[in-house]
């Protein structure tokens, strides 16, 4: 995990959780928890109505195509064929003789997408999303990749962990948009972890995770890389 948010996570937690503002440092690369703080995963804020919206701009039929521009994901990694993405930022390069995530996941540069300069719903939801770390304590935001995901129904994302360069880097953040509560488990590490429509997480995606959709509708969160200081 990048040193700079490790801290700012913890700090955020404890001022969350605790009502507080502490220098705390725990590793949350290891595969078991290691403090008796430390969490998989926490709550930064919550946004039910931006999420309704979101979920109402995706349901329109009109919109089908977004999920269908850029498919590299599901294809270069096993573990997420049975989902889409609607790419708001994006890694920017010749991407050619790329085959698989570890090398992707090699590449920094990064830039917004056409996507999320022609929709102003999306513009808003980046503008809410730095308002949410800044309002939790962190200083400046550094954006990755953010992209929406869609997890198809009665399926699942197998285990796998998000390593490399680029995730040494950055962290990962999920606003959860549009699912049926309760039917979908983020298992992270040794917790099943569910995370509810509306709300907004830090989540360790840096140690083996996986998820399963137990209903029969297509879940739809935003994925969010960025990096906190």
């Amino acid at each position: 995990m990048p040193i700079g948010f490790q801290r700012v996570a913890e700090r955020i937690w404890v001022k969350i959780n605790i009502g507080v503002h502490t220098d705390i440092y725990c590793p949350m690369y290891s595969p078991k928890k290691l403090c008796g703080f430390e969490n998989n995963y926490f709550q930064i804020s919550s946004n039910k109505e931006l999420a309704e919206r979101i979920a109402n701009y995706f349901s329109d039929p009109k919109t089908d195509f977004l999920w269908k521009l850029i498919t590299n994901r599901q294809k270069m990694a096993p573990a997420l064929r049975n989902t889409e993405m609607v790419v708001l930022r994006r890694l920017v390069g010749d991407f050619s003789n790329i085959k698989s995530t570890n090398q992707f996941n090699q590449e920094m540069a990064v830039d917004d997408t056409e996507v999320l300069k022609r929709v102003p719903l999306f513009q808003e939801t980046v503008r809410w999303l730095e308002e949410s770390f800044l309002g939790a304590g962190a200083t400046k935001v550094e954006w990755g990749r953010i992209f929406f995901s869609k997890h198809f129904a009665n399926s699942d994302i197998d285990t796998h962990t998000d390593e490399g360069k680029y995730f040494d880097y950055y962290d990962r953040f999920h606003f959860v948009i549009d699912q049926a509560d309760h039917e979908n488990i983020f298992h992270i590490r040794d917790e099943d972890v569910k995370l509810l429509q509306g709300n907004f997480y830090w989540v360790n995606n840096h140690v083996p995770h996986w998820l399963k959709n137990l209903s029969n509708k297509d879940r739809i969160n935003l994925i969010v890389d960025a990096r906190i200081l």
